[in-house]
């Protein structure tokens, strides 16, 4: 499908670290909703594998709503985010946690549709109208940012700041997904 073989050894490479993080990580959490959380990333690393691997044309329609339950299930946290007993426990996700998951989830749902539409048609693919490739190639490059980001709140953070530093698995697994997210809006493009 990627026409690419680097492009898929890093799509392979940066979702499917973000999934043994993310799954290890269901496993470490002390809340349910931290827990929900890594495993709604999970599931969102692995669709992304598959997607990578080339197999997007093939089950679009299942992996599309897996995809769409995982947007519901942080759009829930955005807009229902719990008694203030689960939110109040260490490690317990808040809203930005939930709409970034979300804007996550968007992000792979058109990644999706756009790399099972184009094996389907070169020519009449929407990614080679300009908006659309303007739009893939900008949404690449805040990926990009917000990669560089998870790492910089992650290993950059001076001792003497106020601001807490991101947990390291954390910031790792969503550093591989911004970064896996990057490449794969590059190659819709």
């Amino acid at each position: 499908m990627f026409r690419s073989w680097w492009i898929v050894a890093a799509l392979v490479l940066f979702f499917g670290a973000a999934a043994v993080l993310d799954f290890g990580a269901g496993f470490r959490a002390k809340s349910l909703a931290a827990r929900m959380e890594a495993i709604a990333a999970f599931v969102l690393a692995a669709i992304m594998v598959i997607v990578g691997l080339g197999w997007a044309p093939f089950a679009a329609v299942p992996l599309g709503i897996v995809i769409g339950l995982v947007f519901v299930s942080f759009a829930v946290r955005i807009f229902l985010p719990g008694t203030g007993r689960e939110n109040a426990q260490p490690g317990a996700p808040g809203r930005g946690s939930a709409f970034y998951g979300a804007l996550t989830a968007a992000l792979s749902a058109w990644v999706l549709v756009s790399a099972a539409r184009s094996a389907a048609s070169v020519t009449n693919h929407p990614a080679h109208q300009l908006a659309v490739i303007v739009a893939d190639s900008i949404g690449a490059l805040l990926m990009v940012f917000a990669a560089i980001g998870w790492l910089l709140g992650t290993f950059a953070m001076p001792e003497e700041s106020k601001s807490h530093a991101v947990p390291r698995l954390k910031g790792l697994r969503e550093a591989f997904m911004a970064a896996g997210l990057a490449v794969a809006l590059y190659a819709v493009s």
